[in-house]
């Protein structure tokens, strides 16, 4: 976590980032109401990909500068929501155990993640799909936890479900259809479970996550948008399509070391923590299955969505939103069938000496290491094994590449494309959104020329 939390150092910002800055300089914030014509109404992601050229116009920090210390915080706050979103969901794993599997959680999240650059160090994939997947799971454990402690929603957690939950449909399309599935999954399992429903509450909440959802599919740039797409609109088809790739994308995502690291830390501290005295419900037992099935709900939706939308499948700064969801999702039901199914876990791990001899104090050790290593076989870990030697060598060419339009007075600048490029910092090289990057800079023209030689 430390190392790719320190990797946003070398983040910088590409192509679209260059359109839009370009456009706050010119217009400011009043630039995201000609986007909600233009793109669509994602309204809170147009604002938050402005904040680079914003801090860079009110402090004169360069825009590499901005942008590295925008995703700087922008890492640390997902982080900071994974450890928020794993607290509440497990109130009675507490210190040092809810730190560990907190960050277990956003590591398994990075080992799994099919694009660590959307994640984490590029403005327009994080900023449209990241906030709202943390503000979901957050959402989906506070329900959670409610309904575990058979408790009504404090007056504190509704206003801040509702704020947060408007604030996240504001961010794509998806998200506000999600917040309202996790809410009536909510009021379903309270009738379910005997307790009090709180329709009023959930009604508050769900009403709040509406009106958001509204602005954003009401946008006159949806339709702008889906013009571009020659094979959108297609519904028995997208049907079949996400279909077809969700259940590709489910067969890795359970294949995955790093969601085995997750599942097993999840279920071993559950198992640790004493049982409570009263006993469960009897409809308790359904919760698990329940609650994947809504995730696996919410993930189709939106690759069904994706796919009708735009003719092409789910692209990879979605499928992180996708994996957060259903990642903790999943640790959710691991933990709620190992409480279900306590008993029976105690005679099994009773009848091995090997697993017996491990239950008291080399327990923690022995769960650091296994866990480590399935995070280290990742493919994110193998991908950083590939690319490591290249990220530093590709940042001097970048902060080079900054210099030179930013103090030449040419109108005109020969621009070399990257010798470096990985993956985890670059999807697109300087060829792509020229004209953005020109104007930016103030230049009439830039020519990309191929890299010098060694």
């Amino acid at each position: 976590m430390l190392f790719f939390l320190v990797l946003t150092v070398l983040a910088d910002p590409q192509h679209d980032d260059f359109c839009f800055s370009h456009r706050y300089l010119e217009q400011g914030l009043t630039s995201i109401r000609g986007f909600y014509g233009e793109l669509g109404g994602r309204i809170v992601a147009y604002g938050l990909i402005d904040v680079p050229a914003a801090i860079s116009q009110a402090t004169g920090l360069s825009l590499l500068s901005a942008y590295s210390l925008t995703m700087a915080t922008g890492a640390v706050a997902f982080l900071a929501g994974c450890m928020a979103a794993v607290a509440r969901a497990w109130p009675r794993i507490r210190g040092l155990p809810s730190i560990f599997l907190g960050l277990v959680f956003a590591a398994a999240v990075l080992g799994a993640s099919t694009s660590v650059r959307d994640l984490l160090y590029w403005l327009p994939g994080v900023a449209c799909y990241v906030p709202p997947a943390i503000v979901c799971i957050l959402i989906l454990a506070e329900c959670l936890r409610a309904l575990d402690s058979k408790m009504e929603f404090s007056s504190a957690a509704i206003l801040w479900m509702a704020a947060g939950g408007f604030v996240a449909a504001l961010c794509n399309e998806y998200t506000g259809i999600w917040l309202v599935a996790i809410l009536v999954g909510s009021t379903v399992a309270r009738r379910m479970l005997e307790q009090k429903m709180q329709i009023g509450a959930h009604a508050l909440i769900a009403i709040a996550v509406t009106a958001g959802w509204v602005i954003v599919v009401a946008a006159q740039g949806n339709s702008a948008r889906m013009a571009q797409f020659a094979d959108r609109g297609h519904i028995g088809h997208s049907l079949l399509e996400g279909l077809r790739f969700g259940m590709v994308q489910f067969g890795q995502f359970l294949r995955e070391p790093a969601v085995i690291a997750w599942l097993v830390a999840v279920a071993a501290l559950t198992y640790a923590i004493p049982d409570r005295s009263e006993a469960a419900h009897p409809r308790a037992r359904f919760l698990a299955p329940g609650i994947i099935v809504l995730c696996l709900a919410c993930c189709y939706l939106e690759y069904f969505a994706h796919y009708y939308s735009t003719g092409i499948r789910l692209v990879e700064r979605a499928q992180n939103q996708a994996l957060i969801l259903l990642l903790f999702g999943s640790g959710l039901s691991a933990s709620l069938l190992v409480r279900t199914y306590r008993s029976p876990l105690e005679r099994m791990i009773a009848q091995s000496t090997t697993i017996s001899s491990l239950s008291s104090g080399p327990l923690p050790v022995t769960l650091a290491f296994l866990v480590a290593a399935l995070l280290l076989l990742s493919k994110t870990a193998f991908l950083v094994y590939a690319e490591g030697s290249s990220l530093y060598p590709y940042w001097r060419e970048t902060v080079a590449r900054h210099r030179l339009l930013a103090t030449t007075g040419a109108s005109v600048v020969t621009v070399p494309k990257h010798r470096w490029t990985p993956s985890l910092l670059l999807s697109a090289d300087v060829m792509v959104n020229t004209d953005c990057i020109a104007k930016y800079f103030g230049k009439a023209k830039l020519i990309v020329v191929e890299p010098p030689a060694d």
